[in-house]
């Protein structure tokens, strides 16, 4: 079919089939060695666009002097990274372009820049550029391959009218998007002046609560690596909570889990309670290992992970349950975790050096207090994540709808 679901009504033509090689052009970009770079800039000196520029954590910027007029690109050109992170595309940013990616020319009088960047954003577009580009262990897609690829495309001013209206909803993602970044940097600022103790909150007679204690956590709970199995053990049994489980949620209710056949000792030995904590032991990000998350309800058909820590405290510790998920992602704990975990493959911690790390514990009516106030603050978190994840998926739809 020449066109698309999904059509603004002045639009009647059929949306043509154009081969890369007839309608785009390429330039490969150029290596520069980090001796040869410079970290800040100057009226001769022109951006260095590199992968590093595409990390959205990244802090370091490259500028280069005297480059080739062929590397230079504007914010009307296109890239496209070939080899590595193969497939990325970005536009609107001026400089000079590294080696691992494409500029893609294109004449301005027939198409669309923007139409052109969803066009290749497209799923199945990245999905061709990703088969042309190999599976070795750093994938790189040659002139040759890019140009094989084909697209239907409408006349300039359709593509304009489309481009214009994702355009508009990309904004909004954009928009939500910066506003979980907001909210998740004032999260982080609000746990370091919390536990810091520099934010204190208040009884109901307007006075600071007791000091907190320090405690070695070996000496408050009782931890204990989950079970192993073989492929065969699972699809039938008891609910088993797995690495991916703990990534995905803060807190662990009766939910649906994989399910895995243990003996009634695995199962005895494994089970949770409500108040356990779940410590992430090993993970291939070094951020992900010692992530927590706490049992809300007693689970003693459900096992977990050997990937998996279970915490449990002693019976006359008073920790709320709610504060145990803060009081493990706040920034001196996880300093300290990070730092007694192993590297290899993958980042490690293990029970005793879990059992060796001290938890803050303020008395039970200010623990209340603060994972309320935080839990509050959790709450527009996922209000404006469930949010992204609707415009995604409008954004998504509107693609498979709008486009041929």
């Amino acid at each position: 079919m020449n066109i698309p679901k999904l059509r603004f009504k002045e639009f009647t033509d059929e949306w043509v089939y154009y081969k890369y090689k007839d309608i785009f052009n390429l330039n490969q970009g150029l290596q520069i060695p980090i001796t040869e770079r410079f970290l800040d800039y100057a009226p001769n000196r022109f951006f260095y666009i590199t992968n590093e520029f595409l990390k959205p954590s990244s802090k370091k910027s490259y500028y280069i002097e005297n480059p080739s007029p062929n590397v230079i690109c504007t914010k009307e050109d296109i890239l496209m990274t070939r080899t590595g992170n193969t497939g990325k595309v970005i536009t609107n940013i001026a400089g000079v372009f590294h080696n691992n990616f494409f500029r893609i020319k294109y004449n301005p009088k027939n198409f669309n820049k923007d139409f052109i960047c969803c066009i290749l954003n497209q799923n199945k577009i990245q999905n061709k550029i990703l088969t042309l580009a190999g599976s070795s262990t750093i994938p790189d897609l040659n002139h040759k391959d890019f140009y094989s690829i084909k697209s239907r495309f409408p006349k300039l001013k359709e593509q304009e009218k489309i481009a214009k209206f994702i355009n508009t909803v990309d904004k909004k993602i954009e928009n939500i998007e910066n506003t979980i970044s907001s909210l998740e940097n004032q999260k982080k600022g609000l746990l370091q002046q919390i536990f810091s103790q520099k934010l204190r909150f208040k009884d109901e007679n307007g006075n600071n609560y007791p000091n907190w204690e320090k405690k070695k956590l070996g000496d408050i709970a009782t931890l204990k690596n989950g079970i192993s199995k073989s492929n065969e053990a699972f699809g039938h049994g008891k609910k088993f909570i797995n690495l991916q489980d703990i990534f995905n949620k803060s807190y662990i209710f009766n939910d649906n889990y994989s399910l895995v056949d243990v003996t009634e000792k695995e199962l005895s030995e494994n089970n949770l309670l409500k108040g356990d904590v779940l410590f992430v032991r090993s993970s291939v990000k070094r951020e992900g290992v010692g992530l927590p998350c706490v049992i809300m309800e007693n689970l003693i058909d459900t096992v977990y992970s050997g990937f998996i820590i279970r915490c449990r405290f002693n019976i006359n510790e008073n920790i709320y349950l709610h504060y145990k998920k803060y009081c493990f992602l706040e920034f001196s704990f996880r300093k300290a975790l990070l730092k007694k975990s192993s590297s290899s493959a993958n980042t490690n911690i293990n029970q005793d050096n879990l059992s060796k790390l001290y938890v803050k514990l303020p008395c039970l009516e200010e623990q209340t207090k603060i994972a309320d106030f935080l839990s509050a603050f959790d709450h527009k978190l996922e209000n404006q994540k469930a949010q992204l994840e609707h415009w995604q998926q409008i954004k998504k739809g509107l693609l498979q709808q709008m486009f041929v």
